[in-house]
C-alpha cells in the first residue's frame, strides 16, 4: 500500500510540474502582446528628443516637449539622420552650431549598437578566427585556422582539423610572457571578414584581467588593458568603428557601460552617462553620429531615451516612457503565484526557469483550497486537508493535477 501511495504522489507531482508550465504557457500565448514604443532620435538643430510615433495616433512627430511636427519639419529638424533626403531637396544645413557638415565625417562617425541579453546568454562554440591586423591586400582574408582559448590557446587547421603547434606554441608563450592567466573566463571579437579591419580579441583571463589579442604581421600582440580595478568586466563587444576612436562597448557586473579607447599605447575607458542596465534582461541600442548619440533602453517597466553629447558621452537630454500594462502580467498577477518556464526570452539555453509575480496572486490560491475543503462531498477528512493544503500551494497546476490523477482516497488514508 504505501509503494502505491508514492507512486501516486510521484504522479501526481508530475502532473503538477506540466500543469504549472503548460497553463501559463497556453494563456500567455493567448494573451501577451509586445509593447510598441516610438523611433526617439536627438534632434542637433532643435536639442530635443524627437519620436515617430507607430500607434496609429494623429500627433504621431512631436518633441519631448509635446510640439507636434509636420514630416517636412521633421525631417529638416534631424538633419543628421535623414541626410540624403535634405541633400537631394536641396535643404541640408552646411553646419550647425558653427560646426562644418562634412559628409565624410558623417559617414565615419556613424555608431549603431544594440545589445540584447541574447548576446550575452547565448551558447558560444569556442572557435574563432584571428584575422592579420595588418594585411598586405586591402582587405582581409581568410587565415585558414581557428583558435580556442580555455585551458591553452590552440590553433586548429580548418582542412585537416590537426593543431597547428608551431602557431599555438608562439601565442601561448606570448600570453603567458603578458601575464595572461588560465584558464580564459570569456573571449570576444568579431568574426565578420567583411569588417572594415580586424583588432583581434578581447580576453578576460581566470584573473579577471581584460587582455587585448590580435596578430600582426604574423606574431602574436598580446597586451593587458590595465582597466581600473573597480571595473569588474562582464561583457565585451567589439564593434570596429569607422572611424578607429574605440575598440567597442564594456559592461561591467554593475551594468555600467562604457566605450574602450586606444589612448598612446595605453586602453582608456569611457563610461556612457546612461543608468546601469540589467544585462540579463534589458536592452539597449544606441545611434550616433558625429555630435549626439541617441541611446535607448528598454526594460520590463518602461524604455528611457538618453542624448549623450558624443565627445564627452555626457547626458544632454532625457526621456522615459512607461510600459503599459500587459494582459498577460494582469492575469499572471491575479492567478499564477508562480509558473515554470523552459525557455527564457532572455537566454538562448533551454532550462527549467522558476518565475514568481505577485502576493495578491495567492488570493486564487485560498479560494481554490477552500473549494477543495467544502464543496465536495463524500471524501475522506485526511484527504479534504491534503488536497486544500496542495490547491493552496500550488494554485490551479495543483487543482487540475489533482483533477486528472481523480480521487484517491484510498490511496491516502485516514
Amino acid at each position: 500500500m504505501k509503494n502505491k501511495e508514492t507512486i501516486y504522489v510521484l504522479v501526481l507531482l508530475f502532473v503538477t510540474l506540466v500543469a504549472l508550465w503548460g497553463i501559463p504557457e497556453l494563456v500567455k500565448t493567448a494573451t501577451y502582446s509586445n509593447n510598441r514604443y516610438p523611433f526617439v532620435y536627438f534632434s542637433s538643430t532643435e536639442k530635443k528628443l524627437l519620436f515617430k510615433e507607430f500607434d496609429g495616433r494623429e500627433n504621431a512627430l512631436h518633441d519631448d516637449e509635446g510640439k507636434v511636427y509636420t514630416d517636412k519639419e521633421y525631417d529638416a529638424a534631424l538633419p543628421l539622420l535623414n541626410f540624403r533626403q535634405l541633400t537631394v531637396n536641396g535643404e541640408m544645413p552646411d553646419s550647425i552650431d558653427g560646426i562644418a557638415i562634412d559628409p565624410r565625417e558623417l559617414r565615419v562617425k556613424q555608431v549603431n549598437f544594440r545589445y540584447g541579453p541574447l548576446n550575452k546568454n547565448t551558447p558560444n562554440p569556442g572557435l574563432y578566427i584571428l584575422y592579420e591586423s595588418l594585411p598586405k591586400k586591402a582587405k582581409l582574408e581568410s587565415p585558414g585556422d581557428l583558435f580556442r582559448l580555455k585551458n591553452k590557446i590552440e590553433f586548429i587547421d580548418a582542412a585537416s582539423n590537426r593543431v597547428n603547434k608551431q602557431k599555438s606554441e608562439l601565442f601561448q608563450t606570448a600570453l603567458l610572457k603578458a601575464g595572461y592567466t588560465f584558464p580564459a573566463q570569456w573571449t570576444s571579437g568579431n568574426l565578420n571578414i567583411r569588417k572594415p579591419y580586424d583588432e583581434g580579441y578581447f580576453s578576460l583571463d581566470a584573473q579577471g584581467q581584460l587582455y587585448h589579442i590580435k596578430m600582426v604581421n604574423g606574431r602574436p600582440f598580446i597586451k593587458n588593458t590595465q582597466l581600473d580595478p573597480q571595473i569588474e568586466p562582464a561583457f565585451f563587444a567589439m564593434e570596429e568603428v569607422a572611424d578607429k576612436r574605440f575598440y567597442g562597448f564594456l559592461f561591467d557586473k554593475k551594468g555600467r557601460c562604457y566605450i574602450l579607447e586606444a589612448d598612446g599605447g595605453k586602453y582608456k575607458t569611457v563610461q556612457l552617462d546612461i543608468d546601469p542596465i540589467r544585462l540579463d534582461a534589458d536592452e539597449l541600442m544606441i545611434i550616433g553620429n558625429f555630435l549626439y548619440w541617441t541611446v535607448a533602453v528598454q526594460t520590463d517597466k518602461g524604455k528611457h531615451f538618453y542624448a549623450l553629447q558624443t565627445e564627452t558621452l555626457k547626458k544632454v537630454r532625457y526621456a522615459y516612457i512607461e510600459a503599459a500594462i500587459n494582459k498577460w502580467d494582469a492575469i499572471a498577477g491575479n492567478f499564477f503565484p508562480f509558473y515554470l518556464t523552459f525557455k527564457d526570452k532572455h537566454s538562448e539555453y533551454i532550462a527549467p526557469h522558476l518565475h514568481f509575480t505577485t502576493y495578491t496572486a495567492w488570493i486564487a490560491n485560498v479560494l481554490l483550497a477552500a473549494l477543495f475543503l467544502f464543496l465536495f462531498p463524500g471524501r475522506a477528512k485526511k484527504k479534504k486537508i491534503f488536497d486544500s493544503i496542495y490547491t493552496l500551494i500550488f494554485g490551479i497546476a495543483g487543482a487540475v493535477a489533482l483533477i486528472v490523477t481523480g480521487e484517491r482516497e484510498n490511496k491516502i488514508k485516514n
